[in-house]
C-alpha cells in the first residue's frame, strides 16, 4: 500500500489476482498498466489526469483488475458530493473528452469481466461512492467490459478519417464544399505551420478565448494560459500545435494529440475577422496529412457538442463519411442514497429530473440550472 497526498492507494501483491487502485503519484505503475491496454489514447495517462486534479475535477484513481493475462483498467475522478464533507458521500466521473475502460486482450472472458464489477462496486461502495459517470472512447470496444455494470447511454456520432487508406482516397472521402474552401484557402496565400516549439502559444491562447467567449461557452470550457502551458508539460510530444497564417498573421489554430496512433483533433479556435476564408478547414487537413505521414492509423475530429447533430458536425462530417458512436456510462452504485439526493435537489432551482441513468443529465442530482436556450448536457 502506498499514499499520495494523505489518501491511502491500494495495490495488489506482485503477480497476485485482484483489484488494484494507483493515483497519479503512481506514475510508473499507471504508465505500465495503460501501455499494456490493446488500445489507448491520450485521455487514459496519469499526466492528463493530474491536469484534471490541479483543476479541481477531483481525485485521479485509475482501478486494475488483473487475472492471469487479463487485466481492466478504469480510469475515473472522484470527488465530494458536498464540499464541506471531504470524508462523506462521493461521486465519480471521467475527465475531458473520451476516457472509459481499457484492457490488455481484445478478448476477456466473461468470468474475468463479471469478477472486475463485484471488485470495483466493493471498492467503491467503500469508499461511499453514489454514482459513476464516464465518456467512452468512440474508438475502442469499451461497452463489452461494463455490460451489465450499470448503462451505455448513446449520445451521438462522431467523425474520423481512415489513415491507412491512401492518400487521394482520403482526400476524395471530403465534401465537394470541404474541397473547394481548402483550395481557396490555398489560392488566398494563407499558410498552415506546425508549431513544434509553440511560437505561437500566446496567440492560440487569446484566440480560444476568443471563440469560445463567441461561441457562448461555459466557463469551465474557458482555459487560461496556465492550463495550456500545464497540458504541454504534461503531455509533452503527444501534443502538436497548428497555426494558419493570414498575411502572416495568426488566423486560426488547433491543438491536435497523437497518441498510440490515434490522433485527436483536441481543440480549435479563430478570429471572427478571417471567418469568410475558414482557415481552419486548411488547419484541420494539413493535420491529416501530418498524421497520415506520422503512421497513425485513424484522424478523429470528434462529434458536435454535447453529442449533437449540430453545425459543428455538419463541418466535421465535411471531411469524411466514416462515422462511430459516442456513448457514456452510468451507474448508480448506491440506489438509496442516489435517490435521497435527488429528492433532496428538488428543493433547489432546478429540479434533479428523473433519477436514472439514462436521464439527461447524469447524476441527475448535480444538474445544473440551464440557460433558456440550452441543450441538456451528458453528464458531469
Amino acid at each position: 500500500m502506498s499514499s499520495r497526498g494523505g489518501e491511502a492507494i491500494s495495490g495488489r501483491a506482485a503477480g497476485a489476482a485482484g483489484l488494484a487502485v494507483l493515483g497519479t503519484g503512481d506514475e510508473a505503475a499507471w504508465a505500465d498498466v495503460v501501455a499494456r491496454s490493446v488500445q489507448h489514447d491520450f485521455h487514459h495517462l496519469a499526466g492528463y489526469h493530474r491536469l484534471a486534479e490541479r483543476r479541481g475535477e477531483g481525485r485521479a484513481h485509475l482501478f486494475t483488475y488483473r487475472d492471469g493475462a487479463f487485466e481492466i483498467a478504469l480510469p475515473l475522478l472522484l470527488r465530494p458530493i458536498d464540499d464541506a464533507e471531504p470524508g462523506g458521500l462521493q461521486d465519480a466521473t471521467s475527465v475531458y473528452g473520451y476516457a472509459g475502460p481499457l484492457s490488455t486482450r481484445a478478448e476477456v472472458p466473461d468470468h474475468v469481466v463479471r469478477a472486475f464489477h463485484a471488485a470495483l462496486r466493493d471498492e467503491l461502495v467503500d469508499r461511499r461512492v453514489v454514482s459513476a459517470f464516464s465518456r467512452l472512447h468512440p474508438l475502442i470496444d469499451q461497452e463489452r467490459l461494463i455490460r451489465g455494470l450499470g448503462e451505455a447511454v448513446a449520445v451521438g456520432p462522431t467523425v474520423s478519417v481512415d489513415l491507412t487508406a491512401p492518400p487521394d482516397e482520403q482526400w476524395a472521402g471530403y465534401s465537394k464544399k470541404c474541397r473547394r474552401i481548402i483550395r481557396r484557402a490555398r489560392e488566398a496565400g494563407i499558410v498552415c505551420v506546425h508549431d513544434r516549439t509553440q511560437a505561437y502559444r500566446g496567440d492560440w491562447v487569446e484566440m480560444y478565448r476568443e471563440t469560445m467567449r463567441r461561441v457562448g461557452a461555459p466557463p469551465s470550457y474557458i482555459f487560461d494560459e496556465e492550463y495550456f502551458v500545464r497540458l504541454a508539460a504534461e503531455l509533452g510530444p503527444i501534443l502538436h500545435l497548428f497555426v494558419a497564417l493570414v498575411d502572416g498573421r495568426p488566423g486560426a489554430a488547433g491543438l491536435y494529440t497523437l497518441c498510440d496512433g490515434i490522433v485527436q483533433a483536441h481543440l480549435g479556435a479563430s478570429r471572427e475577422e478571417y471567418a469568410r476564408l475558414s482557415p481552419t478547414r486548411l488547419i484541420d487537413d494539413t493535420a491529416r496529412r501530418w498524421a497520415a505521414d506520422a503512421g497513425a492509423w485513424v484522424f478523429h475530429l470528434g462529434g458536435g457538442v454535447g453529442g449533437r447533430v449540430d453545425s459543428l458536425f455538419q463541418y466535421k462530417a465535411g471531411f469524411s463519411g466514416r462515422r462511430h458512436q459516442f456513448s457514456t456510462w452510468r451507474w448508480i452504485v448506491d440506489p438509496v442514497a442516489y435517490r435521497e439526493l435527488c429528492e433532496r435537489s428538488e428543493q433547489d432551482a432546478a429540479p434533479a429530473g428523473p433519477c436514472t441513468a439514462s436521464a439527461d443529465f447524469f447524476p441527475a442530482y448535480r444538474r445544473p440550472a440551464p440557460p433558456p436556450d440550452a441543450h441538456p448536457a451528458d453528464g458531469a
